[in-house]
């Protein structure tokens, strides 16, 4: 074989290679759809039911998962939270403490559990599955000095299906 016809090749076989690899390549896919929602959990004051009442400190523990839960929406005072349910139970328990900080010496714990029915849906190979949670019912353990007087759903049945409206209000 001739050298020049080799010498001529080499760049048109490189620029075909590189054709090929563009080609192959897939596009990045990113999940813009709503995937599994979180818990909107709102807190009122159980004197002005109406009327929203912050939280000070809160503290917020999923039984079984190790750790305590932190999100942007837990800060020092809040008045709604969106914490996550359990995708692979028919239950959730939490653990909300407020006036956690080190310096404050009055704290109080109380807990709830909500049990429901949930469901898994296929979005998309980039989003992956969604769990959504029909049914939730709420169950609130009192002990002798509950800082939550009352908890209840919005609607019954209540459904969490998105995170654009509050599923749970607490009284407190």
């Amino acid at each position: 074989m001739n050298p020049t016809f080799i010498n001529k090749s080499k760049p048109i076989a490189l620029i075909i290679l590189l054709l090929f690899t563009i080609w192959s390549c897939e596009k990045d896919e990113i999940c813009l759809e709503e995937t599994t929602p979180l818990l909107i959990v709102r807190f009122y004051d159980v004197d002005n039911p109406d009327n929203l009442k912050k939280v000070i400190n809160l503290k917020v523990e999923l039984e079984g998962i190790e750790g305590i839960y932190e999100n942007a929406t837990i800060t020092a005072l809040t008045d709604s939270i969106a914490i996550p349910i359990k995708t692979t139970e028919d239950s959730t328990k939490y653990i909300l403490t407020i006036n956690q900080e080190e310096n404050v010496e009055e704290t109080n714990t109380d807990s709830f559990e909500i049990n429901y029915t949930r469901e898994d849906f296929f979005v998309s190979r980039s989003c992956g599955y969604k769990t959504l949670f029909y049914g939730i019912l709420p169950n609130l353990y009192t002990d002798n000095d509950n800082w939550i007087k009352e908890l209840i759903t919005v609607k019954n049945p209540q459904d969490v299906l998105n995170e654009n409206e509050t599923h749970v209000k607490i009284y407190h």
